[in-house]
Order: structure tokens, then C-alpha cells, then sequence
């Protein structure tokens, strides 16, 4: 396999050369003053816009030189050829540059693998330079001389070469910063197997063995040499066979364990740079006592004086069962920024945008994220468009957003068209402009330059509207296929809900016949028959090609129930334990029945439960919770056969006791989005999930002072002079019964100045017993804590679906003790009439627990049922949901829900979800798909020892950055994306990579100053890892 090793994608020969690189706050010139021959080049690096003292980081060959200067240039002596990147630094400026590289000669390395017992082979190939050459191969990390010559035979591993040719002059690895690898081919196969862990006992096995010579050596990653391992906590466990020739191979197994652990991490974010964030673990799922294990070397439950930053956390029970959690500590700032701007021409650059800090520790500093960068609170020079920024106080804190330089004239119109008649051109489009300053040209993506264009097919046509001024707009006219078809529907509902005797007669006209007919249950005629209650939809098309759809619904008799047999019953707190619902016994609400082969649902306030189902046997069960266990005379797995009857009805009771348990949750969403110039609407919900009557709940909240909260009953200030964004639940308390749940609305006035992309930040505190700081005695603690972030948006999809924990970058890593996942579902009626019954579905991932999923609390009254293959229909009937033009704030709805993930997922596993919103008959809106990513365990880890990797440098950097991706043996095609610590994606790659090592660069000169995660990808492992942007 061939490896061309031109490190930094240059191979220049020069004898004097120059180099100048943009940027930020001055240039760089490179000057080669000497050409290299052996280690002997001089590079002068001079600069200007700078004011000394400058110091320069330079970085060549993975190797790091620092000299500070008081005048404009500096000098790199022995330069050795290879590729340079330089940073200076000088007073209130920085510039940055790269240097191509000029080494006396240039060469390619290319290698075969070692199959084993033969060894591989390494050549190399020479252009410049003078012949004869002296070539000598090394040993990497050694440094052992193992060859010499053009062509070696070499074992697997990692080389080095070094050539010198006859005038003396010298370049190899050291100089280019290349590798060279031999790669492992072995006839030795074997599997491996494993037992999971409970929690010390797994297992795992090598057996198959083959392809080798008897006998057979093994060495396990946790030192052990036999062929089973036993004795095993959760992880990865590598082993190394090697056979009697000692040709060898690695192969790795992944030991489950059977209970999971849960970290439970709440955190207090730190401010700005400063050491004063927190994080608390509750340990979950085992015995206790729990032992907690954090990455910064603290054996506590709870580290105090934390930077922002990563952090992982190790709890293990009593029975040595092992949980871990990956968490980012995020920082807050206490900067406030607003911002005004002024109109540019559209010609030419000629806006200004102006920041005002506020907060923080002046003096202030300010980054624009404009080409040439600018400094100072006004950005100047600006074309129509948006600009973010970074603002910087005296001590560090930061603040960033994007601001908005509207053009001197703002063009505006719409459009609208006339159908194309079936498959013919005859349909038309106009553009209609209702501002801007005459006159105006139009173009149009057919050509067209007038307002109106003729003569168009069904299809998609933008128009380009211009103004005297230069101002443009763009807009989107969409022409359709008009059919003459019209369909109609006679129907003859099913006789019974599970009866399939319904038909439905689709009825054509205005086409050309004869008609084809397609139905969505596959039938072809225009009578769809044998039908049973539901929706169905008709694709129909005439002699003529014209085409038209519609669906409608076949509906059953309700008074007949005939077909099937109601089981029913209540669970209920058996006060007694007789097993009988006597006077005075209460139902208990939101308990989860199965009913075997049919499905689940869930108890409503009452208690009561109920399935219509037809002729069968099935077995009833209940999800019993350690709140509610089921009464010790209570049977939890009932055999029902029923015949269905009119009439016919099954009860079955379940009888629960009630364990005392405090259990205080409070949640925070957003009701609309922060929008300048709008309401920002967030909803604060508190519910009582245990089984006590608590009457004296308390709640803390406090928001970051960027906008006015206007209204947010029933929290009052705690004080408006010195804690004027902090609030509490009025001294009285709360009082909340079992499953009930207190709604507070907190409305914000989002100023009209304030930067899109602000990031909000909202922390609230919830505890049963009347002191705010009594909320680690309550049964779950972690979800008493709530630290919300939200960001200023200009426009949003309504109907979408989100996810807690949200997880780091797009991927969305969670740890595999993540185990407990929050959904909530927004729906609004975006139509123009009330929408009277609205369903969701929602088809649960495969690796979510489905019997653990638990409503938490919605807008609306609303039925669960779950079908038994994970597809749970949230019924919100006859909430009659206005429309968003006649009352925004009462179109919207939205469902709160928790489920657990499978036990014992795998490393990469993703867990995606979306819903399917329904609003009457009308078709569903999909909402956007949900993505979490299981992480690698702390454990796995240390326990690896991947061919695949990466590395980043310079790391930090403020230019260019240099990944230098280790492929492992074999080529694959990849992917590079860099994101923040939020999962917005600022740069994707595509990679095509070849075995060995190789080298990508990326530009981060757009990015703003922060800390950013890469992931690189072969198309099978992923990896993430940090970098710092500096400015």
C-alpha cells in the first residue's frame, strides 16, 4: 500500500522564499534566508501591525520554539525544512502565518504489511537532492537503528528514516514530522466472549482458535495470560493471542453489567473564568453505600471549586457495581450586551454596528467577527447582513452574540402563481413588490426579467427583485400540478371497532376516464373493502396522466359493542391489605397496566384503567413502582380470557400499598422562544412524584438579568435592591397532593436590541419542607435542580421535539448512566381554524426501556396508550386548540416525558426520536428527530489501545490547525466536524483516508474565541476531542 508522506501539502525547494499570510491585526512575511541542507536554514519571520514586545510561537515538526523580541522580526536558526505555523503576539494584536516548508529534497515513502511470519517492507523514493544517498531506518519510540537502503524488510511497527544525501544535506521524519508504519497481517483467528458482570463476576473467553500454530499464548489488557478471564467489573478487555511462531493478533470484547448504576450529577456553573462552580453525584440503582470517584482526583460526593470544563464522575455500590457519567461544567457571565446599528448601502460597505457592555469588570475588549477582523465597539465598514462578536471583560468573563446591519433599503414582496394542468407547461408565476425604491429589475430562474412569467411546468422558480438602490431580495414561487380530478367518498363504517366489514367507494370525476386506483392498504379498485376502522388514503389517475390524492376514514358503530369485551378495573392504596377496594381507598394515578398482545396504558386520576379488546386470553400485569408496591395478597399476573359479547365486561382490581416517600420534581421549558422585541414566555412546573400530601413546598429561582421579567405568580422578589434577579415561592409554601402539579409562568420583555444568540441562563430549586436548602433529603435530588439555557432566536419551527440531557456536540453524548431521558413534545395549531382533537405518536427507539415510560405533565388532558412494539399515542380529545392568528398563546400545547434507556447499551449506540403530530383529519406534522449517542465508558477507555486516533496543534490556535489523523491499517472514507459546546456544527470534512497517518487542515479564523469539540470519524470509530479558539 502506497503512503505518500508530504506532511503539510507542500514540498517546496527554494532558495529564497516568501510566504504572506492575512491576518487579524497584521501580517507575516516569511523570508528564507538560508537554504536548508542540514538543519542549518535561516527563516525570518517579519511582521507588521504589530507593536513590541511580540512574542512568537513557533511550531514546526510537532515541536514547539517560543522567543519574545522588542523589535518587529524574529529568527528561526537550524531550521530543518519542514512545514512552520506561526503565532505572534504583540501589544493589543496578533498576526499569524504558515510557512510551506522547504526542505533540500523531497521523497515517498511506501510500505507493504508483515504477514506473519514474513516481515513487511518499507521503500523510499528520492527527487532532488544530491545521489548517491545515505538512508537509514529507526525504530519508533527507541530510536534503534533497524536498516538502511532504499528497500528494508521490517516487522510491525512504527519507523522512522532518515536520508542524507551526497552533498550532506538532510531531511526525514524529524524534519517533516511523518511516520511510517508497518501494519500486522496474522493467520491467527479466534472470537471472543463474555459473561456480564454482576457486578465483579463477568467474564470472557477466547475460543475458534485457528489459522496459527499450536500451542497458543495469551496476554489480556488486565495482565492476565489464560485463556479465560473471570473476576470482571464493566469494560473493555483486549487480548493478544500469539501462536508457536509468534505471529500474534488483537482482538477486544466489551463485558456488560447486569445493573445499572446511576451518577445523578447536578451542577452550579462557574462564573466567567473563576473557580467557584460545583457538582453534587446521587448514586442510583444499587446498594448503598456509594463511593464517588471524580476525574480531578476528588473521592467525595460533592467537588466544590470548579473552572468550567469536562468532568467525569465514577460511582461504585457497595456491591462493587460500577456507573459512570460525563458531564461539561458550563460558566456564566455576568456581562450584558445591547447593541445599535446603522444601514448600509447595498453597493458598497457602508454600515456601523455598536456594542454596549454593561456588568462584568470594565475596561472591556471587543472582537468582531469581520474580514479584516476589527476591534473597539463599533464594527465599521459593514455590508447588509449579520455579525457575531465576543466581548471581553477586564477579568476574563465573555460574552458573544450576533448582531444585525439591516440594508438602506429593505426590498420586499411575494409572490404567487397559477397552476400547470397536469403534465403541461401552461402555468405562471408573478412577482408582486410591495417596498423598496424604484425601479426594479427582476430575474427569474428561467431567464425571465419581467414580474409576471408564462408557459411554466408544475415546479419550483426563485426571482431575484433589485432596487434602484442595489437591494435585493429573493423569493420562492412554487407552480402546481392542477388536476381537473376531483374525488368523493361514500363509506359504510365497520359494524364494529374490530371489524374488518367497512368499505369505502372513491368516486372520480372531472378527469378523463377509465381511473387507477392505489389505495394505502394496497387494493386497486375504486372500492376499498374488508375494511376496518381507521385512516386510508387514494391515489388516483385518469387516461390522461392527471393525478390527484385524498384520503379519508372508515368509522365503526359505536353502539355496537359486539366485537369485543371491556377489561377494566382500578388500582388502588389497599389500606387494609384485604385485596378488596373498600369505602374510603383511593385510586392511584398514572400506573402503567400491559395487557398482553395488546398493549399498555395508564390509570387516570381516578385510578381506573381499561382495554377493549377482542376474543382471546390475555395476561394483565401492572409496572409496579417502589412507590406503589403491589399489596402482599395482590396476584400481578392475572390470565383473562374473554369471548366478545354485547355487553361483556371484566373487572380487575389492583390492589397497591403506598411507601412514604418525598419526591418534589420541577421542570423548566420554554412556552415560546425568546424573540427581541417579543414576550418570552417560559413555563416553571413543580409536581409532587411522591406519595405524600406536601404542604409546604418552597422554590428558588433566579434568572441572569438580560431581560426584564415582567409577571411570575406565584414567585415574589427576594429583593429588588440587592438580589434583583433572585425570586422565591411567597413564605406560605406550596401545597400539592400526590401527582399534582403547580404551573407558574415566568414573561419576559426580550429587549428589541439584544444580539441574537445571547445565551440566557435560569437556575431554580425546588424542596418539600419549606426550606429551600432541604432538597438533598428528597428521594431524587438531581431533578430538585434545574439549570435551564435558552438563546435569543429570530424565527422557530413550533412544532419540535427536545431531549434532556441534550448531550455534548451534534452526536448528543451521553453516558450509557445517563439512564433516564426527558421528552417533551411542543405542538401549536399553525391552521386557520381551531383544531378540535390532536393526537401525537411516537415511535420509541428500540434501545428505550418502553415500560418505563412515565407522562410527567402536559398542557392538556390527554389519554397515553402504547401498542406493545413501542408506539405510544398521546390523545389530547376535544381540547378545542385555537389557531395561532386569533390567540398565539392558546394554539400551543406541549407533553413532558421521562423513559429509561435499555440497560447495558453499547459505546455508539444512538437513541433518536421524533413524533408525528396530528390536528384533527388533517395530514401530520413531523417533527424534527431527537439524537442521543451512548459515550465510551471512563473504563473502556483506559483499556483500549486504538490503531485510530487523531491529534490537534497547534491547540489553542487562532488560524490554521493542522489534525493529523492516525488511520490505523486500511482506508476508509471519513468525516471531520468541528462543533461547540452546545452541538452547533461550524465546519464538516470529508476525509479520505489512507493507512498511516494523515494530515488535514482547518481554518479557524472565523470562529469566535471559545472552547470547540472535533470529531473525527473513519466511518466505523468516532472521536472527540477539544479545542481552544484564541483571538
Amino acid at each position: 500500500m502506497k503512503n505518500i508522506f508530504k506532511l503539510f501539502t507542500f514540498c517546496l525547494v527554494l532558495v529564497l522564499s516568501s510566504w504572506k499570510v492575512s491576518a487579524q491585526s497584521g501580517t507575516i512575511t516569511f523570508t528564507l534566508a538560508n537554504p536548508v541542507c542540514n538543519n542549518d536554514g535561516i527563516l525570518i519571520a517579519q511582521t507588521t501591525g504589530l507593536t513590541p514586545p511580540i512574542t512568537f510561537y513557533w511550531w514546526t515538526a510537532g515541536v514547539q520554539t517560543t522567543h519574545t523580541v522588542t523589535n518587529s522580526f524574529d529568527t528561526l536558526f537550524n531550521y530543518a525544512g519542514g512545514y512552520v505555523y506561526l503565532n505572534a503576539l504583540g501589544t493589543g494584536g496578533q498576526a499569524y502565518g504558515n510557512f510551506a516548508g522547504a526542505p533540500p529534497f523531497t521523497y515517498v515513502v511506501t510500505t507493504s504489511p508483515a504477514i506473519c511470519p514474513a516481515l513487511g517492507t518499507a521503500a523510499v523514493t528520492i527527487t532532488g537532492g544530491t545521489a548517491p544517498y545515505n538512508i537509514q531506518w529507526s525504530e519508533i519510540p527507541s530510536g534503534t537503528v533497524v536498516g538502511s537502503g532504499a528497500n528494508v524488510n521490517l516487522p510491525a511497527g512504527n519507523y522512522s528514516v532518515l536520508i542524507t544525501d551526497a552533498a550532506g544535506c538532510v531531511s526525514g521524519t524529524y524534519a517533516v514530522g511523518d511516520s511510517i508504519y508497518i501494519w500486522n497481517q496474522s493467520p491467527v483467528t479466534f472470537t471472543t466472549t463474555s459473561t456480564p458482570a454482576n457486578c465483579t463476576n463477568g467474564t470472557a473467553t477466547v475460543s475458534g482458535l485457528g489459522g496459527g500454530i499450536a500451542p497458543y499464548s495469551f496476554i489480556w489488557s488486565n495482565g492476565s495470560n489464560s485463556q479465560t478471564i473471570t473476576g470482571l467489573s464493566l469494560g473493555y478487555y483486549q487480548v493478544t493471542v500469539t501462536d508457536a511462531q509468534g505471529c500474534y493478533q488483537t482482538e477486544g470484547i466489551y463485558v456488560q453489567q447486569s445493573i445499572t448504576i446511576g451518577t445523578n450529577v447536578t451542577l452550579t456553573p462557574a462564573t466567567c473564568l473563576q473557580n467557584d462552580g460545583s457538582a453534587i453525584s446521587f448514586g442510583s440503582g444499587g446498594l448503598p453505600p456509594y463511593s464517588y470517584h471524580w476525574s480531578n482526583g476528588i473521592n467525595t460526593q460533592n467537588i466544590s471549586n470548579l473552572t468550567a470544563g469536562n468532568y467525569s464522575i465514577t460511582v461504585i455500590d457497595a456491591n462493587g457495581c460500577v456507573g459512570e457519567g460525563y458531564y461539561y461544567l458550563s460558566s456564566s457571565t455576568p456581562i450584558t450586551v445591547t447593541y445599535s446599528s446603522t444601514p448600509s448601502q447595498c453597493t458598497s460597505a457602508t454600515g456601523t454596528a455598536t456594542l454596549v457592555a454593561t456588568g462584568g469588570t470594565a475596561p472591556y475588549t471587543y472582537q468582531w467577527n469581520t474580514f479584516p477582523a476589527q476591534t473597539g465597539a463599533t464594527a465599521t465598514g459593514l455590508e447588509p447582513g449579520t455579525y457575531s462578536f465576543i466581548v471581553t471583560d477586564n477579568v476574563g468573563c465573555i460574552r458573544s452574540g450576533t448582531v444585525v446591519v439591516p440594508p438602506i433599503s429593505v426590498v420586499s414582496g411575494f409572490t404567487n402563481s397559477a397552476d400547470a394542468y397536469c403534465t403541461l407547461s401552461n402555468g405562471s408565476a408573478q412577482i408582486i413588490i410591495t417596498s423598496g425604491t424604484a425601479p426594479y429589475t427582476t430575474a427569474w430562474s428561467n431567464g425571465g426579467n419581467t414580474t409576471s412569467i408564462t408557459n411554466l411546468a408544475a415546479g419550483g422558480y426563485t426571482c431575484t427583485v433589485t432596487d434602484n438602490l442595489g437591494c435585493s431580495i429573493v423569493k420562492y414561487a412554487v407552480v402546481q400540478a392542477s388536476s381537473p380530478i376531483s374525488i368523493g367518498f361514500a363509506s359504510t363504517p365497520a359494524s364494529c371497532i374490530y371489524t374488518a366489514d367497512g368499505n369505502i367507494v372513491a368516486i372520480p370525476y372531472g378527469g378523463t376516464a377509465p381511473y387507477t386506483y392505489a389505495w394505502s392498504n394496497g387494493q386497486t379498485t375504486n372500492i376499498a373493502s374488508s375494511l376496518i376502522t381507521g385512516n386510508y388514503y387514494v391515489y388516483v389517475t385518469d387516461a390522461a396522466g392527471c393525478v390527484q390524492n385524498s384520503w379519508t376514514s372508515c368509522g365503526y358503530d359505536p353502539l355496537n359493542n359486539s366485537c369485543y369485551c371491556t377489561i377494566e378495573g382500578t388500582v388502588y392504596d389497599d389500606a387494609n391489605g384485604n385485596c378488596t377496594m373498600d369505602a374510603g381507598e383511593n385510586g392511584i394515578e398514572n400506573i402503567m397496566i400491559h395487557c398482553s398482545g395488546f398493549g399498555y396504558t395508564y390509570t387516570n386520576a381516578s385510578g381506573h384503567y381499561s382495554f377493549q379488546v377482542p376474543t382471546g386470553s390475555y395476561t394483565l400485569s401492572e409496572n409496579v413502582q417502589y412507590f406503589y408496591p403491589l399489596a402482599a395478597c395482590q396476584n400481578n399476573s392475572i390470565s383473562v380470557s374473554v369471548s366478545a359479547a354485547s355487553g361483556c365486561s371484566n373487572t380487575y382490581d389492583f390492589a397497591n400499598v403506598i411507601n412514604p416517600i418525598h419526591d418534589i420534581h420541577i421542570s423548566t421549558l420554554h412556552y415560546t422562544p425568546p424573540i427581541p422585541g417579543h414576550t418570552y414566555y417560559q413555563h416553571v412546573i413543580i409536581k409532587n412524584e411522591g406519595t405524600i400530601n406536601e404542604t409546604d413546598v418552597v422554590s428558588g429561582y433566579k434568572h441572569d438579568g438580560q431581560m426584564n421579567l415582567s409577571s411570575f405568580s406565584p414567585f415574589a422578589q427576594l429583593n429588588a435592591g440587592s438580589f434583583p434577579s433572585w425570586y422565591s415561592i411567597a413564605s406560605t409554601g406550596l401545597t400539592l397532593a400526590p401527582a399534582q402539579s403547580n404551573l407558574s409562568i415566568a414573561n419576559y420583555n426580550v429587549p428589541t436590541n439584544i444580539p441574537l444568540g445571547t445565551s440566557l441562563l435560569f437556575n431554580d430549586t425546588c424542596s418539600y419542607n419549606g426550606l429551600i436548602n432541604n432538597w438533598l433529603s428528597d428521594y431524587s435530588p438531581w431533578n430538585n435542580v434545574n439549570t435551564y439555557y435558552a438563546s435569543v432566536v429570530g424565527s422557530w419551527d413550533p412544532n419540535f421535539k427536545e431531549v434532556r440531557p441534550k448531550g455534548t456536540g451534534v452526536p448528543g453524548y451521553i453516558s450509557v448512566n445517563d439512564s433516564i431521558l426527558e421528552y417533551t413534545i411542543h405542538f401549536q395549531n399553525t391552521g386557520t381554524y381551531t383544531a378540535f382533537n390532536i393526537y401525537l405518536l411516537d415511535t420509541l427507539d428500540s434501545d428505550l426501556d418502553y415500560t418505563s415510560l412515565h407522562p410527567v405533565y402536559s398542557s392538556h388532558n390527554f389519554k397515553a396508550e402504547m401498542t406493545e412494539n413501542g408506539v405510544i399515542k398521546f390523545s389530547f380529545e376535544n381540547i378545542n386548540l385555537p389557531d395561532s392568528l386569533n390567540d398565539p398563546l392558546g394554539s400551543i400545547g406541549y407533553i413532558i416525558y421521562t423513559i429509561k434507556q435499555n440497560p447495558n447499551l453499547t459505546p455508539g449506540t444512538q437513541i433518536k426520536n421524533s413524533a408525528s403530530i396530528y390536528f384533527d383529519y388533517n395530514a401530520p406534522v413531523k417533527t424534527n428527530t431527537t439524537l442521543n449517542t451512548i459515550q465510551q465508558d471512563i473504563s473502556t477507555h483506559d483499556m483500549i489501545k486504538s490503531e485510530f486516533d487523531f491529534s490537534i496543534y497547534p491547540n489553542p490556535s487562532n488560524n490554521e490547525v493542522s489534525i493529523m489523523v492516525n488511520a490505523g491499517n486500511g482506508s476508509s472514507n471519513g468525516s471531520l466536524k468541528v462543533m461547540d459546546i452546545l452541538g452547533k456544527t461550524y465546519i464538516t470534512q470529508q476525509l479520505s483516508l489512507k493507512n498511516g497517518n494523515n494530515l488535514y487542515g482547518i481554518d479557524v479564523r472565523t470562529l469566535p474565541a471559545g472552547i470547540y469539540f472535533v470529531e473525527v470519524s473513519d466511518g466505523t470509530n468516532s472521536y472527540v476531542k477539544k479545542m481552544t479558539v484564541v483571538k
